[in-house]
């Protein structure tokens, strides 16, 4: 079955799916029909039509995430289930190329409703690892790194002060060491940027690398 990519409540994601070098567009339709499609690149635009990987994953409530999770130079499709501390899963499908493989738990607590889970290579072996936020008063920020078949660690603390309370915190590779740092921006009255660099076993304190980007009501990506 194919369709036409549309917005509206579905999630959309960038991402190389089939490990051609080219990254592709991704939806999740996010409901009760969980459909994952996908629209290949071709180097010059997106396949016209989206075509279904998966028909269960990520429902109304998960917060859906790509990465490349085993290493193979091909994106995963992520989920967290975001529950309470007994609900709280992360379950990945792997990409064979051409489609997404069952769904398989990687983690059984991690991300639990409220926190801001994201997903990228913090140790920079080649494989996307998992980090939550919890972006409250404590602002710990926890990890749980690939091992290319499961994520490991449960309350591994890589910082202890990063994203309060209604600001956005974000993963990327800032000082181009192959080695994904983290990054908030504050929003509100300050509109700040902080970045607190991979070690590739911790974060370190965060430091002002703006002071004025990402305005509340703009939107960060």
């Amino acid at each position: 079955m194919a369709r036409l990519v549309r917005p509206h409540h579905e999630v959309a994601a960038v991402g190389d799916v089939n490990g051609d070098g080219r990254d592709d567009i991704i939806t999740f339709t996010h409901d009760t029909n969980a459909d994952v499609y996908v629209a290949l690149s071709t180097g010059t635009s997106f396949t016209g039509t989206a075509v279904k990987w998966h028909d269960y994953f990520s429902i109304t409530g998960e917060h859906p995430a790509l990465g490349d999770v085993n290493g193979d130079g091909k994106d995963d499709i992520i989920t967290f289930t975001q529950g309470p501390t007994t609900a709280a899963d992360v379950i990945i499908a792997l990409s064979t190329g051409t489609g997404f493989g069952p769904p398989q738990k990687w983690h059984d607590l991690f991300a639990i409703t409220g926190e801001q889970p994201r997903v990228g290579d913090i140790n920079g072996d080649g494989r996307d690892d998992i980090v939550t936020f919890t972006c409250n008063t404590n602002a710990d920020v926890y990890a749980a790194t690939s091992t290319g078949t499961t994520f490991t660690g449960t309350t591994i603390k890589w910082n202890d002060h990063f994203c309060l309370t209604g600001e956005f915190p974000y993963l990327a590779d800032a000082n181009g060491d192959n080695k994904d740092d983290i990054i908030v921006f504050t929003k509100n009255t300050t509109n700040d940027v902080y970045v607190g660099l991979s070690t590739g076993t911790t974060f370190t304190p965060g430091q002002k690398w703006h002071d004025y980007f990402g305005l509340n009501g703009e939107t960060t990506l």
